[in-house]
């Protein structure tokens, strides 16, 4: 019976990693592709449309203003929620008030974006990364609550009692123990806000000036048919860039013996 699940587990895990993989590896293979559509069999191999990428700066520029969003993005919902979380957290969860600050994460982007737009406007601001970023802030907030607030809570209240019966006051002790616990939930939090804001589409898309995100050039570059393996290729690069970056960042952990578990 356990060979039985064991296969059966296999088999799952096969089936899930092909979902996921199988269209980036599709698009991996066709940015060598030198015809420009999608079709089978492949014309030859090329590397012209890296090139091509390689040399657009629109597409650097795209990428600097994605990482300057997502940086401020990270910035203000961790200064935020941070504390947010920690404070929800001594509040037990037992007044309405916290429901009403995860609200926007409830929100479908599409509105957020739109009333975004409209309080901009209203209070006679120009368009620009800046304004993006606020709108990103806006939903971020809610996910480091939750990812911090989950750590805080797994917390066993005993190091605290430790801290403060040898003389330490509240204070110290949550700068010197509480808070170096909480590290990893943080780190887990700024990353998937730093990701998720540098990958965002439809708030940014209302609330973007005359600048371009990555998102917003790959959008505008789709609208034109000839561009379809330039955008392959550049979707391509990112991918192997956030390969190479999470290969070390596992190197990292596996070399310095840090667990798998996210909120650990």
């Amino acid at each position: 019976m356990s060979k039985i699940k064991l296969m059966l587990a296999g088999f799952t895990a096969t089936v899930i990693t092909l979902l996921i993989y199988f269209p980036i590896a599709v698009v991996v293979v066709f940015s060598f592709n030198e015809g420009i559509y999608f079709l089978l069999p492949l014309k030859g191999f090329t590397t012209k449309w890296y090139e091509e990428v390689l040399s657009n700066m629109e597409f650097f520029e795209s990428i600097v203003n994605s990482m300057i969003v997502a940086a401020m993005t990270t910035s203000g919902a961790l200064l935020v929620g941070v504390p947010a979380a920690f404070s929800f957290v001594r509040l037990r969860r037992n007044t309405p008030f916290v429901g009403f600050v995860l609200l926007p994460f409830l929100v479908p982007w599409l509105v957020i974006g739109v009333i975004s737009l409209v309080f901009f406007r209203t209070l006679g601001l120009q368009l620009s990364l800046l304004t993006v970023s606020l709108s990103h802030i806006i939903y971020s907030i809610p996910l480091v609550i939750l990812i911090v607030a989950a750590r805080v809570l797994s917390l066993n209240p005993n190091y605290e009692k430790a801290s403060m019966d040898l003389g330490a006051d509240r204070m110290r002790t949550f700068i010197n123990v509480t808070l170096p616990l909480t590290y990893p939930a943080i780190a887990v939090a700024a990353l998937i806000t730093f990701i998720w804001s540098f990958d965002n589409f439809i708030i940014t898309f209302f609330t973007i000036g005359t600048e371009q995100t990555f998102p917003i050039w790959l959008w505008g570059s789709l609208r034109h048919p000839t561009q379809v393996p330039v955008i392959t290729a550049a979707s391509s690069l990112i991918i192997i860039i956030g390969s190479v970056v999470v290969y070390l960042l596992e190197s990292y952990r596996i070399r310095k013996g840090i667990g798998i578990t996210l909120l650990e």
